[in-house]
C-alpha cells in the first residue's frame, strides 16, 4: 500500500487521524509494520485476521506511546551500558589478578569450563581480530584488558558463567548484591534487553522470557505475578544503577519519564499497583 493507502485503510478501521500529513510523515519515517505493534492494544479482532480499533482511538496517541517507547529505550541503553561496563571491568580485574590467572589470564583453559571455553575463545579470537584497533597487540600477546573491549555484552555474560572458579564468580557477584547463580540470569536477561534496545524493537508492553531470578537485596520491590513483563528488570537496573552510578541518579530519570506519561497503563509494564510506595523507588522525581 502506498503511505495514502496505509491512511486510509487505518481511517476505515476506525482510528482518527487529525492531521493527515503529520501521519503521513510518520508512517514514511517510521513505518506501518513497526507502528502496528504501537496500535494494536486500541484493536478489536472481527474475524480472519481483521481488526477495528475501539472508540476514541487517534493516531497521535499511538505516536505517543510510540515515543515514550523510544525514550525508555534509551534510558535502558544508558543504563545497560554502564552496567555491562562495570561487569567487564570485574571480570578482567579478577581473573588478572588471579594466581591461576595474569594479563592472558583468558588464554588458560584451566580457569574456564570445558564445555564453553573452546567456543567462547574462537568467538573471542574472530571478534577481536575484526573489529580491535589497528595499533591494538596481535591476538597472541594481547592482555585481557585489550580483548575484554570487543566483547559484547551477550558474550561476556557466557564468559562470566563460564568461569570454573566458584571463588571468583562469588567475588564478581558480591559487588552487585547478590550470587553467582543469580548473577548468571542477570546478565543473561540484561542482554536480551540489550538486544531489544540495539534493534529499537518495541519493549513498554513486551513479553520477556519469564525465567528471571531476582537479587535478595531487591526481591521486595518486585512482581512476582509477572515475570515475563518489564517492571521486574526495571527494579533490577535501578537497583545496579544505585551501586555503579548513582550520580546519575537513573531511577528518578525513570520516574520522571513515566510522570510525562501518565496515560501509559503500567500495568501491562507489569508494574503493581502500589509500586510507588516501595523502598527502591524514590520519593519524587528528579
Amino acid at each position: 500500500m502506498s503511505i495514502s493507502e496505509q491512511l486510509d485503510r487505518l481511517a476505515q478501521q476506525g482510528m482518527a487521524i487529525p492531521d493527515r500529513e503529520q501521519a503521513a510523515h510518520c508512517l514514511r519515517h517510521i513505518g506501518y509494520h513497526r507502528l502496528r505493534g504501537y496500535w494494536h492494544p486500541f484493536a478489536i479482532p472481527r474475524g480472519a485476521g481483521d481488526y477495528v480499533f475501539r472508540e476514541g482511538t487517534t493516531f497521535p496517541e499511538v505516536i505517543a506511546r510510540y515515543d515514550f517507547d523510544r525514550r525508555l529505550r534509551a534510558l535502558l541503553a544508558d543504563a545497560l551500558g554502564i552496567i555491562e561496563i562495570s561487569v567487564r571491568a570485574q571480570w578482567v580485574h579478577y581473573l588478572s589478578n588471579d594466581p591461576n590467572g595474569g594479563p592472558q589470564a583468558h588464554l588458560n583453559p584451566a580457569l574456564f569450563r570445558p564445555r564453553e571455553y573452546t567456543r567462547n575463545l574462537d568467538e573471542l579470537r574472530q571478534n577481536y581480530c575484526r573489529i580491535a584497533p589497528s595499533d591494538a597487540p596481535h591476538w597472541d600477546t594481547a592482555p585481557i584488558w585489550e580483548v575484554a573491549d570487543t566483547m559484547s555484552f551477550g558474550k561476556l555474560s557466557k564468559w562470566y558463567r563460564s568461569i570454573s572458579a566458584k571463588h571468583l564468580r562469588i567475588t564478581i557477584a558480591g559487588h552487585y548484591r547478590t550470587n553467582h547463580i543469580k548473577l548468571v540470569s542477570l546478565l543473561h536477561n540484561m542482554t536480551i534487553l540489550r538486544n531489544v534496545c540495539a534493534h529499537h524493537a518495541r519493549l513498554w508492553n513486551r513479553t520477556l522470557p519469564a525465567g528471571l531470578r531476582i537479587p535478595r537485596a531487591w526481591a521486595a520491590c518486585g512482581n512476582p505475578s509477572q515475570p515475563a513483563r518489564l517492571y521486574n528488570r526495571l527494579v533490577i537496573i535501578a537497583g545496579l544503577m544505585d551501586i555503579i552510578s548513582p550520580a546519575r541518579r537513573w531511577p528518578r530519570r525513570l520516574l520522571a519519564l513515566l510522570d510525562e506519561y501518565p496515560y501509559i497503563p503500567t500495568d501491562q509494564m507489569g508494574f503493581p499497583d502500589h509500586w510507588r510506595r516501595l523502598s527502591c523507588w524514590p520519593s519524587g522525581a528528579a
